[in-house]
């Protein structure tokens, strides 16, 4: 009952605390009217190199799904940035059976990307990589475990790119920041 008696003062220190941090929403426009994901769709998502060739397949859909996340509105005319990606694919059998058979497996996709300002120096502005382990079940049916694989491969590029664009969002808010401070320091 207590919790009851206390909870909105609970709720007013938290969203308190909240405000006095600095917290501010990523994708809000600031005064200017302009916001981050403005800044996403100035992004060209440029072919995305593979370490095999069976894999080329997994780097396309991955390709859509950046391409979903930063360009919703379609490719950009003139775009300011670039981002060149590097993808590998590993898969590892774990769970082994009496009869040397295994019953699961991890599969490991990773991606190294580079940002480049096209717009004006050409040169590196963010630099990184993402690593997505997801693990899918070893069956006697090959069309199960086939279609098992497909499914993990999917989550794990899904994961790469909102773990990708986040990180791009992240430097866009910060060069935002900086802007803002900038000009703050000139009035």
């Amino acid at each position: 009952m207590w919790f009851s008696k206390y909870f909105p003062v609970l709720c007013a220190v938290f969203l308190l605390a909240v405000a006095a941090c600095g917290f501010q929403p990523l994708y809000q426009k600031n005064s200017a009217g302009s916001a981050v994901s403005d800044d996403l769709g100035r992004v060209k998502i440029a072919n995305i190199k593979t370490k095999k060739r069976e894999d080329d397949r997994l780097a396309q859909k991955f390709h859509n799904l950046l391409l979903d996340r930063l360009n919703p509105h379609g490719r950009p005319q003139q775009p300011a940035y670039t981002l060149i990606i590097t993808m590998g694919v590993g898969k590892e059998e774990t769970s082994i059976q009496i009869t040397d058979d295994a019953t699961r497996a991890r599969l490991t996709v990773s991606a190294g990307f580079v940002l480049r300002d096209t717009a004006q120096s050409n040169q590196e502005v963010l630099t990184g990589s993402e690593r997505s382990v997801n693990s899918y079940n070893i069956v006697d049916s090959e069309f199960a475990t086939l279609s098992a694989e497909a499914d993990a491969s999917d989550r794990a590029i899904r994961e790469l790119s909102d773990a990708i664009k986040l990180r791009i969002s992240v430097y866009f808010s910060r060069l935002r920041q900086q802007d803002s401070t900038r000009e703050d320091r000139r009035r």
